[in-house]
Parts: structure tokens; sequence; C-alpha cells
């Protein structure tokens, strides 16, 4: 029984690592070097590896693959790849947890940048790592325990786009069918205009800005935890929207920490039990925890070209919701969700496509078996020899980074 379980999980991760590649990101001449499932096979497989394109495949496989996603790629192409491979997943999570309702968290993340600060596709932060540039991605998730899943991903670029952005998500969530109780939002879309955009349509929760207005409110209250009703947020147009405050105090190293949320959930929701906000905020934590599990499909490279960074970013995206995906439709218990294949068993599993992928291109004699000679034979002889050995470069890189890896 666990044999055939075992099969069925190499199967279907077989099949789905391919489904990456297999979408028509842009179009490739007849006369290519390289069709487009082959160049987003080596994508796959370097980000797979944790490394870089120029490692996995040496030049000029490399440089061929980069000349073709700086000239051919654009934002919106790999936003609708990034939300076509999405659809698919989206119907799996409504059938393995039926019409169940799911906590959002909507966010930012950030991978910082080193070069010339008028690059457009990078913004200013606060300073990590030696520098105060990065390229920015709002990211929309579901943070169930155990399932926590992408569901939309896109460059920031300035301050302006964050509504336009925000809304972008909400819109494809209603697209998806994926309903939410609850958007969790982090302090810097505490705003007149995000809240006035939410109204009654989203439930949501938001840390409120510790600022002299509040600081006075706590002051008026006294006694906490607290419910301001009417707490009333105003841009600089002077328009005005209001939602609930809820003030709450705890203790953090012998010290009381006083903090709140706005949220427009109703009260008999957590008028008894006013933490409860706090419990529910925490689960927007777990998109911290998704991006620290995704850092291990992140391909590595020094490309300035922010589209090219995005494409990798969703790729990265995409595996680590194949992962997710994966465990949940072989988790015979979906309330009792455990992740039962491990990130590096994934790994291996699908380094294995990658390989014998390369063990098929690089053995003509076996494409006429399949009924593949015409095509595959045409662009063989289109390069000669060139292509054999670059391949067969390309093969024995990603043995030494296999074994180097421990795959």
């Amino acid at each position: 029984m666990k044999i055939d379980a075992e099969d069925k999980i190499l199967a279907v991760l077989r099949q789905e690592s391919k489904n990456i590649a297999r979408y028509e990101l842009f179009g490739v001449c007849r006369n290519a070097i390289f069709d487009l499932f082959t160049m987003l096979m080596v994508i796959t497989n370097a980000a797979i590896e944790e490394t870089s394109l120029e490692i996995t495949s040496k030049s000029p496989i490399a440089d061929t693959i980069f000349y073709h996603l700086n000239q051919k790629l654009t934002i919106e192409k790999i936003e609708e790849m990034l939300k076509h491979s999405v659809r698919r997943s989206a119907k799996l999570l409504k059938r393995r947890f039926g019409g169940r309702k799911f906590a959002i968290a909507i966010d930012f993340t950030e991978e910082m940048y080193y070069g010339d600060k008028s690059n457009p596709f990078v913004v200013g932060t606060k300073p990590k790592a030696g520098t105060y540039y990065a390229y920015r991605y709002l990211t929309t998730n579901i943070v169930v325990k155990g399932c926590r899943f992408f569901l939309f991903a896109y460059p920031f670029f300035k301050e302006t786009d964050k509504l336009w952005l925000v809304n972008r998500a909400l819109v494809f969530l209603e697209e998806l069918g994926i309903q939410s109780y609850v958007i969790l939002l982090d302090r810097e879309f505490y705003t007149t205009d995000m809240v006035a955009m939410m109204g009654e349509k989203y439930r949501y929760i938001i840390p409120v800005r510790q600022d002299s207005k509040f600081e006075n409110w706590v002051k008026r209250c006294g006694n906490l935890p607290a419910l301001v009703s009417g707490w009333r947020l105003s841009n600089i147009l002077h328009e005005e929207v209001e939602t609930n405050l809820v003030i709450l105090d705890e203790m953090k190293n012998n010290e009381t920490h006083v903090y709140g949320y706005i949220t427009n959930l109703p009260v008999e929701f957590y008028r008894t039990d006013p933490y409860v906000l706090s419990e529910l905020y925490s689960r927007r934590w777990g998109i911290e925890t998704s991006h620290r599990v995704e850092d291990n499909f992140r391909l590595k490279t020094t490309s300035k070209n922010g589209i090219v960074r995005y494409l990798f970013f969703a790729i990265g995206l995409l595996l680590y919701n194949l992962w997710v995906l994966i465990n949940l439709l072989f988790c015979l218990d979906v309330l009792k969700f455990s992740i039962q294949i491990k990130v590096d068993e994934m790994k291996k599993i699908v380094a294995q496509v990658f390989n014998d992928f390369w063990d098929f291109v690089c053995s003509p004699e076996r494409w006429f078996a399949f009924g593949l000679g015409g095509e595959l034979q045409r662009r063989v002889f289109l390069v000669g020899e060139q292509l054999t050995d670059g391949l067969q470069v390309g093969m024995h890189a990603f043995k030494l980074q296999s074994k180097s890896s421990g795959i």
C-alpha cells in the first residue's frame, strides 16, 4: 500500500513539475536552438537547485535563455502564467476544503538590491545587508495551518500602486471563488483609502498606527481592553472613513505593551474576548514562514532586469505551491493536516525529472521511438555538435551540483 502511494506521489510530482514548464510564456521561432519548454525546464531546475542558470546549464545555453527572457518577457505574461497555475490548484483546494472560508494574508516581500539606484524596478526600503534598495513584491496567501498557499504576486514599484495592487489581488480571489472570513494586513496598509476600499465587502484586521491620537485614546479609555466605535481615519483631501478600534495590552519582559487593531468584524465576534483578534492576526506570520520555505526554490541571479527577476520569483512560488499541494493531495485528514513530504524529498524527485529530460534530449536515438524525430532532428542539425557539447557540459554541471547538495 505504501509503495503504491509513493508511486502515485512520484507520478504526480513529475507531471506537475513539467506542467510548470509547458506554459506558453512567449513565442519561440521554429529555427531556435531551444524551444520554450526546454528553457523553462532549465529555469525550473536552477530554482530546485537554488543556483544560477550559468551553473546549471553553462554558456552558451544560459546566454541563449537570457537573450529570450530579456527580449520577450512582460510583467503581464508572467502574471498570467502565475494565475494559470493557481487557477488549476484552486480547484483542488476547494475540493479538499469544501466550502470553507480562509484567512488571507496580504503582505510585501523583498529581494535586496545592489547596483545602480536609477533601476526603475527597485524601491527604497529599510537598510538591510548593506543596502537601502530592493525588488519588492506584493503577495497574497492562504494562511490555514499546514496549507500556506500563494494565490497572487506582483512587483511593487511605487507607493501609489499599493491600493491598485491590493484591489487586483482581491479581484483575482473572486475569480478563483476563494472566499475569505478575514483579510490580514500589515500596518503599512493602515490608510483611509485602503479601509474605504475594503468597505463591508471584506472583513479585515489591521494594526493601528500608534501616533499621538492613539495614545490620547489609550489615556481616555483607562481600563483595557477597550472598544472605540466610530474610529475615524482621514486623508490629505480630508475624506474620512469610520471603523472600530480595539485597544489591547499585554505583558512583555515585565513591561505593559499597549497596541490595537482596526477591524470591521462584527463586535459580537470579539466582545467577550477581544484577544481573539490577536490570535487571528498572528496567523499572518504564516506568510513569513511561507517565504522562508519558498527561499528553498529561489533561483540565484545577478540580472538587473526586474521583469526577469519577477519570473524567477514566480517560478519559486509555483514550486513552493507544488510542494504544498502534493502534501495536501496525499493527506487523508485535511483537518489534521501535517507535512508528510519534506522539501528535500520533493526536490530530489523533481531533480530526477530534469535528469531524465536531459538524458532524453542528449540521446537522439530515443526520439524516433516516440515519433519525435522530425522536429527535434532538425533542431540538432541546425547547431551540429555545439548543441550536444553544450548539453553534455550542462548535464555534467548538474550532476556535480546534485552531488554537492546531497541529491
